[in-house]
């Protein structure tokens, strides 16, 4: 399995398999005996190693069906191969490239590993979840991305603070849709678990989504008058050095907006054609057309509706409803 998640299957068309896993775990302990011998120990040693180690024979031919008690004991025991993990953890991160795929093949993905072993982790059964929601949002399908953000609640304690933190932006963000009075409680609890993130750059996207979903909150005025002033200093606390590029993005759109909201077009054109660069640099297509709508919006004809255009082209390649819905709203 490569070990950068997402840009290759890793696996055949069955995903990950249990014969795959059984292959793990005779690489990790040693042989089939030895894993046996720790999954005897784990259970006191109540049970005939020689029936274990049969039993782990058969779950090799078991595919992506059940795996029944010795799958589940032996998930429990010696949880899931780190690459795995990566790979259902990259599907269920908002700020990963998956979500720059086609909508259809996201749900091929996700199809492809929502089955077991895999989902016999709770682990990787959450981020599962997540990306089940994000996929259900960009389809416009809000109430069925509740469901599934409901069933990631289930598993979030078995998680870190970053997969906690993931959850509350997406829950936020549905909130502002359905139930604008629940926004600010869901983004309170998001500041103490940013410290908590320990890779950098996962810290530094999740932070800008934080900043984005509070601006947002500023520009349309659910706290009060509409504030763009204030968003802006808001999306100034992004850091631009070192960050990256989605990071950087999200900072740059933001301050387009809220340029161009305060009557300073010019300045708000050149944070958007910015955002265009650094979603390039990072390879975030749907980012890429969210900075060319907005410098549609920013833009006099023609070159506001070449932008505009090129926006909406992308969405519809990536078969997003949530953009394109959002491009034809915001262009009217």
């Amino acid at each position: 399995m490569d070990d950068m998640p997402g840009h290759k299957s890793g696996q055949g068309a069955s995903g990950f398999t249990w014969g795959e896993y059984l292959d793990w775990l005779i690489a990790s302990v040693g042989s089939l005996a030895g894993v046996a011998e720790k999954l005897c120990a784990a259970r006191g040693f109540t049970e005939d190693i020689g029936s274990i180690e049969h039993a782990l024979r058969r779950l090799r031919d078991r595919g992506n069906a059940p795996g029944g008690k010795w799958g589940q004991r032996a998930i429990d025991v010696f949880g899931l191969p780190e690459q795995v993990e990566a790979r259902v953890r990259w599907m269920g991160v908002y700020h990963s490239r998956f979500t720059d795929l086609p909508v259809a093949i996201c749900e091929d993905l996700v199809r492809l590993w929502d089955r077991p072993p895999a989902t016999d982790a709770i682990r990787s059964r959450t981020w599962l979840f997540l990306a089940r929601g994000t996929v259900a949002l960009r389809k416009n399908d809000f109430e069925t991305a509740a469901v599934h953000l409901s069933q990631a609640r289930l598993g979030i304690a078995s998680l870190s603070a970053e997969a906690e933190v993931e959850l509350l932006l997406v829950e936020a963000f549905v909130a502002s849709r359905k139930e604008p009075a629940r926004v600010g409680a869901l983004l309170g609890q998001v500041e103490p678990l940013l410290r908590c993130v320990v890779d950098p750059n996962e810290r530094a996207c999740l932070h800008a989504r934080w900043i984005d979903q509070r601006a947002y909150e500023l520009n349309k005025g659910r706290i009060g008058p509409a504030d763009p002033a204030a968003a802006e200093a808001l999306y100034r606390e992004i850091a631009d050095d070192h960050a990256p590029p989605f990071a950087r993005c999200r900072r740059a759109n933001g301050l387009a907006y809220a340029c161009w909201k305060q009557g300073r077009p010019g300045e708000g054109a050149a944070f958007a054609r910015a955002a265009c660069q650094h979603a390039g640099d990072g390879g975030h297509v749907r980012m890429h057309a969210m900075a060319l709508a907005m410098l549609g919006r920013i833009l006099d004809m023609p070159e506001g509706d070449e932008a505009t255009r090129r926006a909406n082209e992308i969405a519809l390649r990536l078969d997003d409803e949530m953009l394109s819905g959002r491009f034809s709203r915001a262009r009217s």
